[in-house]
This record gives C-alpha cells, sequence and structure tokens, in this order.
C-alpha cells in the first residue's frame, strides 16, 4: 500500500502539468487559419503590409520602403537592450544613410507613453524615422515573443537579414548584410 504522496512531490507534478497546459496554450493560440501555427516572415519574403503614422506626422507603409534598403528595428522605452542598442542603430543611420540606408523604428510602447517615446528619442538624439504602434501591429506581423528584433531589408521590400535580440558592431554578418545591400542599391 502506497503512503500519502509527498508535498514536494505534488508540488513538482503539478508544476510540470501547468507548464505543459501552458505550452498547449501557447501553441494553439499564436496558430494561424486550421489551427496551425503561423510562421513569422523569413529571408526573402515581402515585408508585412502595415501602415503606420510616423512621430514626425507623415505616414509610412512598410511595402513602400522599396527603392533603397531599410533596417527595421522593432523596440520599445520599458525594454533595457532596446535602449541600449539606440545608439548603435543611430550610428549605422549616420553612416549608411547618406549611402541609401533607411533606418526605421517601431515603438512598440502604447498610445499612452507618446510623450515619453518623443523624450527618449530626442534625450537619445535619433535623427532616424520612428513610429509609434500602440496596438502592437507590427509583433503580430512579425509573429514576435520578445523585443528588439531588426530586419533588414533589401530594395524590393524583401527580408535579407533577421536579428532577434539586440544588434551590435559585434555582429559581422549583420554588418556584411548592411554593406552589402547599401553596395547594390
Amino acid at each position: 500500500m502506497m503512503g500519502p504522496v509527498p508535498k514536494a512531490h505534488a508540488a513538482h507534478r503539478l508544476a510540470a502539468a501547468l507548464g505543459l497546459a501552458a505550452t498547449v496554450f501557447l501553441v494553439s493560440g499564436c496558430g494561424g487559419e486550421g489551427g496551425m501555427p503561423a510562421a513569422p516572415p523569413r529571408v526573402g519574403d515581402a515585408v508585412p503590409d502595415l501602415t503606420f503614422a510616423l512621430l514626425e506626422g507623415d505616414s509610412l507603409a512598410l511595402p513602400e520602403l522599396t527603392g533603397r534598403p531599410a533596417l527595421i528595428n522593432l523596440w520599445a522605452t520599458w525594454c533595457p537592450p532596446c535602449r541600449a542598442e539606440i545608439p548603435f542603430l543611430q550610428s549605422l543611420h549616420e553612416e549608411y544613410g547618406p549611402q541609401g540606408l533607411r533606418v526605421v523604428g517601431i515603438s512598440e510602447d502604447n498610445a499612452g507613453a507618446l510623450d515619453q517615446v518623443h523624450d527618449f528619442l530626442g534625450d537619445a538624439g535619433v535623427t532616424y524615422e520612428n513610429v509609434l504602434d500602440p496596438r502592437s501591429e507590427a509583433m503580430d506581423a512579425f509573429r514576435l515573443l520578445g523585443l528588439p528584433a531588426t530586419y533588414l531589408v533589401d530594395a524590393e521590400g524583401r527580408i535579407a537579414l533577421v536579428r532577434a535580440g539586440p544588434v551590435s558592431e559585434a555582429d559581422q554578418e549583420f554588418l556584411d548584410t548592411i554593406e552589402a545591400l547599401v553596395a547594390g542599391s
């Protein structure tokens, strides 16, 4: 005859069951048509068809990022790695912007944080284009679970390189791809 189950074993079983349930929920919740998981855009795919209002007032449609290469960075003021990579992105804008690279930031902050986004960008000396995405449409379209995320896009509007997490000058493939995109534009 078996005795009572020790509390530690019961707690481990409960944690495992909850973890399994959460995994099933997340996988089924992220599915596309027919319950199959929707794949994020990959290298060679066109950028998602999204339009945003630029913080400066005009509008920006991602599919219209054609004719020259682009860097699209999804970020937020509440994200420390995002904030840390902003100076590097600004340096890329300063170095490669005159050679044709268009740098665009998509802030995933909520609509109530507009002043905070403006203040942060001003304090950081950011001069590249930024939009606010308060409904997280870009995160949904790119199928992102975290920030930051950066996409290099060729002159035809197709994704050339994807980076989940912060980018830096230590990422030689990232820098080489920018060089190749700029040289080809």
